[in-house]
């Protein structure tokens, strides 16, 4: 049986929305990014949101998307969706949205 690939850009707050449900199977390696590769990842993010002048009333008028790299999903039906590849960057942009989460005041939370 013929198994179809497929691949799209798929915006990060569309991936980190209530239509994926990760779980990280357990042949794949652990978390093991250390503060150096979350601080690069956080770095780039941060130098791409300041060279095009990204604010919440612009965002969307940015027509150049962010590469976050590769991520390769198993999806079927349903919200559920094995990682095979992008543990590390989704299980750190998990911990920074929370860190987020929990320093933001209660009016930038929405």
């Amino acid at each position: 049986m013929k198994t179809k690939l497929t691949a799209q850009e798929t915006p990060l707050h569309k991936v980190f929305s209530d239509d994926y449900l990760f779980t990280v199977p357990s042949v794949q390696r652990p978390y093991s990014w250390t503060t150096d590769e979350a601080g690069e990842l956080l770095d780039d993010i941060i130098e791409f949101i300041n060279h095009y002048g990204i604010r919440e009333n612009n965002i969307s008028n940015v027509d150049q998307p962010y590469f976050l790299g590769s991520i390769v999903l198993v999806k079927k039906d349903g919200p559920k969706s094995e990682v095979l590849d992008g543990q590390q960057r989704l299980t750190t942009l998990t911990i920074l949205f929370s860190v987020l989460r929990d320093i933001l005041s209660d009016d930038l939370r929405r």
